[in-house]
């Protein structure tokens, strides 16, 4: 064989041995051995000295001399030209398998950082500037069931009916989360979703931005978590399970807060309690499942009556408490007054056919003054219901506390 086959050769040997340089190396000098007899061989990676009385070639591994392969002089040209190119195979063979290594390096931790992702039960989603899903992990697949392939290329939102909203529970667009994102970088709220199956879900999401080498946005990761059993059972546990109405026990609270920003300067409220006339003659007359009826419609009505952020709640058998915040001034009282007693004495029409109508009796505690705001929410829930007493039995149907 040529000494221009024994290259060849030995190239082909060197590119399997590429992931092993302790075997290269063997390789190597083997092959200049065989072709250079009665020479002592050195080949090395390790330092690029050369050992007095050796002719060298180097290593050379992406432009930077990294070792060298020696042979013992004298040598005729044409050795040194053979010794030359086996070192030009063998520095191609280590570039090549180091670049090798290094590649299968990444790729073994993009793995295990794949398989961490999947670990996860949190769903974490990736998307494009335009929220176009380019990655879909383990824990998105079990939350929503769409498997990865059918995700990935999806408009997120679309692809899953998402309505915004932040921690304590206000309605936001998608315009008002890209403009956290791009003053702080990070949004935190719930979404309100859809599964493949259409089933909703509640979702508790940090959104982040990734942004790209020249700092502009390149896209956004998701990380949601499903808390739908949670909130139902929040839900069940602060509302009336008929109506859907707050119960007492919330209504309490959303008193204790709104007092708390009158005491702050926020400006006067009014408790208002409300008790039905006529709706235990309904009960007798039609069934219970009437009176359930006619409750559930006057609940959507008083809820119609009044502003998005007043508050409706259901303390009792026919009895409701409306909230009225930061109502500006008490001379606006009278005409919510008017909508909720229009709003109640409507008829309502029974699934059965028949119609039914009562009136409601309202007291009206106002909330004005810190030494007011200071007041136990019991208590002035309390004041309204005793000026409610009164109401029924004053014309116009409505008495105010105090």
């Amino acid at each position: 064989m040529s000494r221009f086959g024994v290259v060849a050769a030995v190239a082909a040997r060197l590119l399997d041995a590429a992931l092993d340089e302790e075997r290269l190396l063997v390789y190597l000098t083997e092959a200049v051995e065989a072709e250079v007899p009665d020479r002592a061989v050195a080949a090395s990676v390790e330092s690029a000295d050369v050992p007095a009385g050796y002719a060298s070639a180097p290593l050379v591994v992406h432009g930077r001399k990294i070792g060298a392969l020696a042979v013992q002089l004298p040598l005729s040209a044409p050795d040194a030209e053979f010794v030359e190119a086996l070192a030009v195979v063998a520095s191609a063979a280590l570039e090549h398998g180091r670049a090798l290594a290094a590649t299968l390096s990444l790729l073994d931790d993009a793995r295990r950082q794949s398989d961490l992702l999947d670990a996860i039960s949190d769903a974490v989603v990736s998307c494009t500037a335009d929220n176009v899903i380019d990655s879909w992990n383990a824990g998105a697949e079990r939350l929503y069931g769409y498997p990865a392939g059918e995700a990935i290329g999806c408009d997120l939102f679309a692809l899953l009916a998402t309505a915004c909203s932040t921690a304590d529970g206000v309605e936001v667009g998608p315009r008002q989360v890209l403009d956290d994102l791009d003053t702080v970088g990070r949004w935190s709220g719930e979404l309100r979703e859809r599964r493949f199956d259409g089933a909703p879900l509640t979702v508790l999401s940090s959104v982040s931005t990734l942004t790209a080498p020249d700092g502009t946005r390149a896209g956004f990761v998701y990380v949601n978590r499903d808390v739908t059993e949670q909130r139902r059972q929040e839900h069940a546990a602060s509302h009336d399970p008929l109506t859907g109405l707050a119960n007492r026990r919330r209504l309490i609270n959303r008193v204790h807060d709104a007092a708390g920003r009158v005491h702050r300067g926020g400006g006067p409220m009014a408790v208002l309690f409300l008790d039905l006339n006529g709706f235990k003659p309904v009960n007798d007359r039609h069934g219970h499942a009437a009176g359930d009826e006619l409750l559930i419609g006057v609940a959507h009505r008083l809820l119609a009556a009044v502003r998005t952020t007043d508050f409706v709640a259901r303390v009792g058998g026919d009895e409701f408490v409306v909230l009225l915040e930061q109502i500006g001034s008490p001379d606006r009282i009278p005409a919510v007054l008017d909508r909720l007693l229009a709003a109640v004495a409507e008829p309502v029409a029974l699934t059965s056919g028949e119609t039914v109508s009562v009136t409601t009796a309202i007291g009206v505690t106002v909330v004005a003054s810190s030494e007011d705001a200071a007041i136990d929410p019991e208590r002035l829930i309390k004041l309204s219901d005793e000026a409610m007493y009164r109401a029924k039995h004053t014309p116009g149907h409505v008495a105010y506390s105090g």
